[in-house]
This record gives structure tokens, C-alpha cells and sequence, in this order.
């Protein structure tokens, strides 16, 4: 099955609603700030509305012929550093270990080379994770030393995770 990456539209709000709560019941490592309990869909079709329309924001979506959303990662500019944004990429579980979140962040990484105003990318990771720990390094990422601190998961425990940056090269 071919899946396509693209940045994510108005008309992807309600899928995109139902990936977010698919991925938070599948992943202890995918957190959303906002619970999305609290997301209108005529809010969310907004949000990508105006994230779409910055240079230092960016969300993509993956989405098969069929039509479903199974991936989604995005680039958020950092309150008080526009030039610094945060990234995260989730894949659902049946779509996992076929190169999809790799081919989000060469997607992410594109962007942020050719279009965006972002200098440096951003990600936390939990400690556990190695595959994407193993994916972030693969890309270039660094891991930011002295970073190291806890977070609080989606089971609501708080467990070791750190940083890592990339340097956006114009």
C-alpha cells in the first residue's frame, strides 16, 4: 500500500482528530498539549489553517490511497524563539518500521531548508525510545548535553527523557 506525505489541510481536521486519539491509545510516548477532548473540529481546521500559512510552523500528515491518516509530524516555532521550532513525528502502530517517520522528517528537514525562517529544530525523546532515538541520530540530530530531565508520558508517569537539536543548513 502506498502511503503519501503532504502537509496537512483544512479538510483533514476530522482524521486528523481521530489519528491524534488512535495515537494516544496506541504510544505511552505521544502527547498532545492540548487534550484533544477539548478540540472542535471547526478549532482544528482553523489551527492548520493558520500553521500553514507561517514560515516557521509546519504540520504533515500520511495518508494512504485509501484515504486514512496514519502518520503526522510537525514543526512548532518555540514562544520566544522564532527561529528555534519543536519538532514530533508519530506513526500508528501498523504503519511503524517501514522508513514513514524517517520520510516525515526528510519532509520536516525539506522545509526547513528551503522554506521556512527556522535556524534550528528541536525534539525531545524519551530515553526508552530507541527507534527514534536511532531515526533522529540517523538524520543528524545531536543529543544536547546536560538536557536530561523527566517527562510526563500518556499514562500520566513521569519518566527520563532529553533533547536534541539540529542546526537547519540554508
Amino acid at each position: 500500500m502506498e502511503v503519501f506525505v503532504r502537509p496537512a489541510e483544512r479538510q483533514d481536521a476530522v482524521n486528523l482528530m481521530q489519528l491524534i486519539f488512535q495515537l494516544q491509545d496506541e504510544s505511552n510516548t505521544f502527547i498532545v498539549e492540548q487534550d484533544p477532548n477539548q478540540i472542535a473540529v471547526q478549532e482544528e481546521a482553523d489551527n492548520i489553517d493558520i500553521l500553514q500559512t507561517t514560515t516557521n510552523n509546519i504540520m504533515l500528515v500520511s495518508k494512504t490511497e485509501s484515504g486514512q491518516l496514519v502518520g503526522l509530524a510537525s514543526a512548532a516555532a518555540m514562544p520566544g524563539q522564532p527561529k528555534v521550532a519543536e519538532i514530533g513525528v508519530a506513526v500508528i502502530n501498523d504503519f511503524q518500521g517501514h522508513g514513514l517517520a524517517q520520510a516525515m522528517l526528510a519532509e520536516l528537514l525539506d522545509w526547513a531548508q528551503t522554506f521556512s525562517t527556522v535556524e534550528k529544530l528541536l525534539l525531545t525523546v524519551q530515553t526508552s525510545n530507541a527507534a527514534a532515538i536511532h531515526i533522529y541520530e540517523k538524520i543528524g540530530f545531536k543529543r544536547v548535553t546536560g538536557s536530561e530531565k523527566q517527562v510526563l508520558n500518556s499514562d500520566h508517569e513521569n519518566v527520563p527523557a532529553f533533547d536534541m537539536t539540529l542546526v537547519v543548513i540554508k
